[in-house]
């Protein structure tokens, strides 16, 4: 897989790429989709609610309706827009070094996690992942939040080569 060109001026002379990768497009984005559920049920429930009941449209309950639509409405968007948006500039690295993330959706943000703090990696397989036989690797490390690399294709393949980075980063250590 062709990396792009800032990533591939981040890595070091002395590191070697041993996996990239990004999302599959499917599975990405269908997992998402199921946040969009509960607004949309909420938007049928209480919008038939008010039409049914026949209550007026009196200038507390058009703000009330407008307030509480507007932050459904802003949930939906979210969960249907942010998805793809995200996707175009999501990649996965593993080098002998480091795991960078890169993702963003108006500028570009850096995930680099050095390999001596990885305490745990570990695979995830949802409903989606299963359907699409991808999976979602988390790498738990010493005070950060946990790196995930969502919806891989062939995440155990991945998964080995994080672990044999590991390993290889643990005897430098010793």
């Amino acid at each position: 897989m062709k990396l792009p060109e800032d990533l591939l001026r981040m890595i070091e002379e002395d590191e070697r790429v041993l996996w990239s990768g990004r999302p599959e497009f499917k599975p990405f984005i269908l997992k998402s989709m199921g946040v969009a559920i509960v607004p949309i049920l909420f938007i049928v429930f209480f919008g038939s609610f008010f039409l049914y009941l026949k209550i007026p449209f009196v200038l507390p309950v058009l703000i009330f309706m407008i307030f509480w639509f507007g932050i459904l409405g802003i949930m939906l968007l979210k969960s249907i827009l942010y998805p793809p948006l995200l996707w175009r500039n999501l990649y996965y690295v593993i080098t002998n070094k480091r795991i960078l993330v890169r993702k963003g959706v108006v500028g570009i943000d850096y995930d680099i996690l050095s390999l001596e703090y990885v305490r745990r990696a570990y695979i995830d397989r949802g409903l989606w992942d299963k359907i699409y036989n991808t999976g979602t690797i988390v790498v738990e490390a010493i005070g950060v939040t946990p790196v995930r690399f969502y919806s891989i294709l062939d995440p155990l393949e991945a998964h080995k080569k994080l672990l044999e980075a590991l390993r290889e980063s643990e005897t430098r250590r010793i």
